[in-house]
């Protein structure tokens, strides 16, 4: 990781969309969407800042995690019209469980089956990724197979997802909310490296996106399933584990015989003054 040092949280207000790399007037994508988490005033930190408990003062926002990174077109007819309106929707019907489970105590399954539109779903949690992080002043996009492939997957409706990206899931019991747009994560006990992945947690469920998963490195959680369902409206079932949850700061803080390799810019992490709840 790089030296801890303080980072914009607000960026230009005309350049590069992060997601179609149009030149136009940016837009504020809340991360998660509204209907997901009501905004409510957070610290704002980079990684490198929360797992290094550093002294600095915090960014303040009284709105939620929000980037000026993405056109109108992108934010408001694609995530808000399009996507969002699906990862809404599956939010609020695990975040009723997890609630149910936690604040009453009730015994519940160990695992609650859910239907999905993975299609419009999984485009909903990319396009946030990809809006994670500010712009560079004047410059398009950087142009890679990992960014890429996720920008003509969110952008070409009639396209599946690749062959090479895998998205795992799982319940998220926190009010922390986490973005990161480029993560790579080893390994010293010779399991590999995954060069590429990158996150989205906020409550109630984390999703981690993974390009080119070595088969020797071990994700022991569930995918979103992405070869049963082409159709951007067609449905299938996820499993939704209630037992199987892991340390909240997995993955992006390693555990012993990991280590992560990121870029402090391409990581947000906003945490309620007066946490509530969870976390």
């Amino acid at each position: 990781m790089k030296e801890d040092k303080n980072i914009k949280f607000k960026g230009d207000k005309e350049g590069y969309c992060n997601i179609c790399g149009n030149y136009s007037q940016l837009t504020r994508d809340h991360i998660p969407p509204q209907g997901c988490v009501k905004p409510t005033s957070v610290e704002l930190r980079t990684l490198t800042q929360y797992i290094s408990k550093s002294s600095k003062k915090p960014t303040d926002s009284q709105s939620g995690l929000n980037i000026l990174s993405i056109c109108g077109n992108c934010n408001n007819t694609l995530l808000g019209t399009e996507y969002d309106p699906e990862l809404i929707e599956v939010s609020k019907k695990v975040a009723g469980i997890v609630r149910v489970q936690h604040e009453l105590g009730l015994s519940l399954p160990e695992k609650i089956n859910l239907s999905v539109k993975p299609q419009r779903l999984i485009r909903s949690v990319v396009g946030h990724i990809l809006a994670g992080k500010l712009p560079i002043t004047g410059q398009p996009p950087i142009s890679a197979p990992f960014p890429d492939a996720l920008r003509n997957y969110f952008l070409d409706q009639s396209s599946n997802i690749p062959d090479e990206l895998d998205i795992y899931y799982w319940v998220y019991p926190s009010n922390k909310q986490i973005v990161i747009s480029s993560l790579g994560i080893g390994s010293t006990l010779g399991e590999g490296f995954i060069s590429g992945s990158c996150l989205l947690k906020f409550f109630p469920l984390a999703f981690w996106v993974v390009w080119n998963q070595p088969t020797s490195f071990p994700i022991s959680f569930t995918k979103i399933p992405k070869d049963e369902v082409q159709d951007l409206d067609g449905t299938c079932e996820i499993i939704i584990d209630l037992r199987q949850i892991p340390h909240l700061d997995y993955p992006e803080v390693p555990g012993e015989g990991r280590y992560i390799m990121l870029h402090n810019d391409s990581t947000f992490l906003a945490q309620p003054k007066k946490p509530k709840g969870f976390g």
